[in-house]
């Protein structure tokens, strides 16, 4: 009888042993989801100059701002960023299947999707109604630094979630 409940120990110790090595993998994996203090600067700055892209250039020589491509370099500098993004949170896959890989991603990814969508749409809607007014670009201005740091944000929650759904295996709900 002893030497029954001395095999199940050692069962015991080994299946311990096994899932202390998996909780250290899981941890070093998330440790590598990090992102650095610089992305969220440069995913703020460069969403709001892509999306500032959206109002007519005219409202903003009301106030000062010559004509160059922001649009285009923020819109540049995001996609990279993306990419980055991507990249450091494993989630540069060619199928749909991140999102049961990252149950986080579920709930998260819509709010990213709808702010992108939705400060295009508000910046788009000012330069269309408003006759490229200096008030309408000031406004412009101020949405495209709001969402620029909305957007910011979403992308290390996002993170957050990911690093979560790692140490606990996706059993988050």
């Amino acid at each position: 009888m002893e030497s029954d409940f001395a095999c199940g120990s050692e069962w015991m110790d080994e299946y311990q042993a096994g899932m202390d090595v998996v909780t250290r993998q899981r941890q070093a994996a998330a440790a590598r989801i990090r992102l650095g203090w610089w992305f969220p600067v440069l995913i703020a700055v460069s969403w709001a100059l892509a999306v500032s892209s959206a109002f007519p250039a005219v409202g903003y020589r009301h106030l000062g701002i010559p004509d160059l491509p922001y649009g285009q370099i923020g819109g540049l500098l995001f996609t990279a960023l993306i990419v980055v993004f991507s990249v450091r949170c494993g989630t540069n896959r060619q199928d749909v299947s991140l999102f049961t890989v990252y149950p986080s991603l579920r709930r998260r990814f819509p709010a990213f999707v709808l702010a992108c969508l939705g400060s295009l749409a508000v910046v788009f809607g000012l330069g269309w109604l408003s006759d490229s007014s200096s008030s309408a670009a000031w406004a412009a201005v101020v949405v495209a630094v709001v969402a620029g740091g909305v957007i910011a944000f979403l992308l290390t929650w996002m993170a957050a979630g990911i690093r979560g759904d790692i140490l606990t295996g996706g059993q988050r709900r």
